[in-house]
């Protein structure tokens, strides 16, 4: 009687003589230091180091693939540049790390900020005008914007144009 296998030894007697090519090597070293650099990023990011370990993390990189990993942590940092909210984190990585020209970042998050405050109080104030029309006045009324629709359709346009920028500045 035949001995009786099990589906990994069947498997391991198939799969033996199998090697990778050279390509699928590359590859997988290609994903496996994208998500060391994504893992690297998020931790920083989330503000379990500063960014003086995430730099010499990344020096920690082989001369060969340093070039591949900065360019996946450029990725992931410029992924994460949210114009609504504080990108201090983001810069200082782009500015310390990567080395890269950060003014014309400033530039954009400074401007997209100006001409959203400004349209906010714009909005702000035609909101109040059109309570105290409808008899509602006093300094507690505060308009909630949310509800109204051109402003969500202007914020909506704004964040779009300022994004298209922020890829070409990415890109360049």
């Amino acid at each position: 009687m035949g001995e009786i296998k099990s589906t990994l030894d069947l498997v391991f007697e198939k799969t033996r003589n199998l090697t990778l090519s050279d390509e699928e090597k590359r590859s997988l070293a290609g994903e496996k230091l994208d998500k060391k650099v994504r893992g690297l990023c998020n931790r920083y990011l989330d503000n379990f180091f500063p960014v003086s370990r995430l730099k010499d993390e990344m020096e920690k990189i082989e001369n060969n693939d340093r070039e591949l990993a900065f360019g996946f942590l450029k990725k992931y940092l410029f992924s994460r540049f949210d114009l609504d909210s504080d990108n201090s984190l983001i810069v200082s990585a782009l500015s310390e790390i990567a080395r890269w020209d950060i003014t014309s970042l400033k530039n954009l998050q400074k401007e997209y900020n100006s001409e959203k405050e400004g349209t906010k109080k714009a909005f702000t104030e035609k909101s109040l005008l059109a309570l105290k029309e409808s008899s509602v006045s006093g300094s507690a009324v505060i308009p909630n914007l949310d509800n109204i629709p051109e402003w969500n359709e202007f914020l909506k346009t704004l964040r779009k144009r300022y994004q298209e920028r922020l890829h070409t500045i990415e890109n360049n």
